[in-house]
């Protein structure tokens, strides 16, 4: 029960991720050429959230062997 409530945060936190590249991705034809303002607003938001989404699958896989059931 509680590793499906993590795999479901880290899936929301998965997807909040795509929508916040996606625009980006698919506004531009080549992102390498966005500015260094742009890219370190990119690197504030993205950096962060896909941590927290390796924080929640990694939880979501270990709660069965911390013995959270």
């Amino acid at each position: 029960m509680t590793s499906n409530i993590f795999f479901g945060a880290a899936a929301v936190t998965f997807f909040v991720v795509l929508w916040l590249i996606l625009p980006a991705i698919a506004s531009r034809r080549d992102v390498m050429k966005m500015t260094p303002a742009e890219h370190g607003w990119y690197a504030k938001r993205i950096f962060p959230l896909m941590l927290l989404f390796g924080a929640f699958a990694t939880a979501g896989s270990l709660a069965g062997q911390w013995g959270w059931p």
